[in-house]
């Protein structure tokens, strides 16, 4: 039998305890490590934004293939390209293989979290924020993002509300 918990995973006699709190810490250790070995600077208020991140990413490799600078990067992507998301990605993925946690793979489901997500992503887009930048925006005192940080609590409730309606 195979019990979990927030932060833990119980398979027979052998217990491991990560946390949020301590994988967050090590990332944020890492992250300053990084950025002091390599010089490194990001933009005020980046953070780890997986929207703007992913968008990065995506015009480095465009703008790399074409030879031309016709998508706009941020600073910090200018030179080599952002693999947060591939590392998040990475990282859930492997999470969830270890504690067995499998989403449902019929094709409804499947379009849904499409669907969820992209929707997620150009809201996202359009704010210039993910939910991280988003409070560090706020914490800066941008009234923009108060605005959107209000926004953003009615697209969580409403995201619920659908979800209650269509089941997960």
């Amino acid at each position: 039998m195979e019990m979990q918990s927030a932060g833990y995973a119980l398979k027979g006699k052998s217990m491991s305890r990560i946390t949020p709190a301590i994988t967050g810490t090590a990332i944020g250790l890492l992250a300053v490590a990084a950025q002091w070995s390599f010089n490194w600077s990001s933009p005020q208020a980046y953070g780890i934004c997986v929207a703007c991140h992913s968008r990065d990413m995506l015009g480095w490799i465009f703008n790399h293939l074409i030879s031309s600078n016709i998508i706009e990067v941020t600073n910090a992507g200018l030179f080599t390209p952002l693999l947060t998301v591939v590392g998040i990605m990475a990282g859930a993925h492997l999470a969830a293989r270890r504690h067995n946690v499998q989403p449902n793979s019929g094709v409804d489901s499947n379009t849904r979290m499409f669907l969820l997500g992209f929707l997620v992503m150009t809201f996202a887009l359009l704010l210039a924020a993910c939910p991280i930048r988003l409070l560090l925006r706020i914490a800066y005192g941008e009234p923009l993002a108060l605005f959107g940080g209000l926004w953003m609590v009615v697209g969580v409730i409403a995201g619920i509300a659908i979800l209650r309606r269509w089941g997960s």
